[in-house]
């Protein structure tokens, strides 16, 4: 019985090779005859007017929404009433309120972040018209700014969470951010390491696949419209870098 479960398991992981091994033969046969011609004037950077406004303005959008999101539930802990000790519940109404107040504060990090980095490469390129250096300078400016109010409010979604937790508050004087993920993971029960163990583990299998599907697409993007290796060699080397920094914790684990 065993052994039948695990054949018809293994058949639709069959198929599913198969087919993607057929699309894949059909569209490389396609590209290497010739018969998908990319247009050479193909331009992917939406504008209305100037080049790029429409990612920065979606991105600054991004940033704006969280920044509300972020604030708004800064406030609704502030009133929030401790729970009382004799609840039951896995997790109170104010703890789930402040996980989703801390999403919203890492998302808007990382986009902010992006929205500003880009700001600085588009900024820093020749520009010969007038026009678009105001933008660009428009463009730096307005992210920076929103960058350090992220940074500040994240800082105070920080505070609140050792305000809330004081058994094990986030040690903003330490020497290293190491050094404090370290005191932070040492003050958890088990309980809560567990399932820093499977966020950490569901992450990584996410990171990988996400990685694989952009070397693909950059693979995909070289034939149809030019070789461009660096995306390619950046995305393997954090591939790479990702997978030996798990190997190293595991084997460290066995010592």
């Amino acid at each position: 019985m065993m052994n039948k479960s695990n054949s018809n398991s293994k058949l639709p992981k069959t198929w599913k090779l198969i087919i993607f091994g057929l699309i894949g033969g059909v569209f490389g046969y396609a590209l290497s005859s010739g018969s998908f011609v990319v247009p050479q004037n193909i331009d992917f950077s939406l504008s209305l007017i100037y080049e790029y406004d429409i990612l920065f303005a979606f991105l600054m959008l991004m940033v704006l929404v969280l920044l509300v999101a972020n604030v708004t539930g800064l406030v609704r802990l502030k009133a929030m009433k401790e729970p009382s000790q004799s609840s039951d519940l896995p997790i109170t109404p104010k703890e789930k309120l402040f996980n989703a107040t801390m999403k919203f504060s890492n998302y808007n990090i990382i986009i902010s972040f992006i929205t500003m980095v880009l700001a600085m490469a588009y900024a820093m390129r020749s520009v010969s018209v007038d026009r678009e250096n105001t933008y660009m300078l428009v463009n730096l400016i307005a992210s920076l700014v929103l960058f350090i109010i992220v940074a500040v409010l994240q800082n105070r979604t920080l505070a609140m969470f050792n305000q809330m937790y004081p058994h094990r508050k986030i040690n903003f004087n330490a020497s290293t951010s190491k050094e404090t993920e370290r005191e932070l993971f040492a003050e958890m029960d088990e309980g809560e390491q567990w399932i820093v163990y499977r966020s950490a583990y569901s992450a990584y299998r996410t990171a990988n696949a996400m990685l694989i599907g952009g070397i693909v697409f950059f693979l995909i993007y070289s034939v149809a419209f030019g070789f461009t290796p660096l995306p390619i060699i950046v995305l393997g080397l954090v591939w790479l870098g990702q997978n030996m920094a798990y190997h190293r914790e595991v084997n460290r684990q066995y010592r």
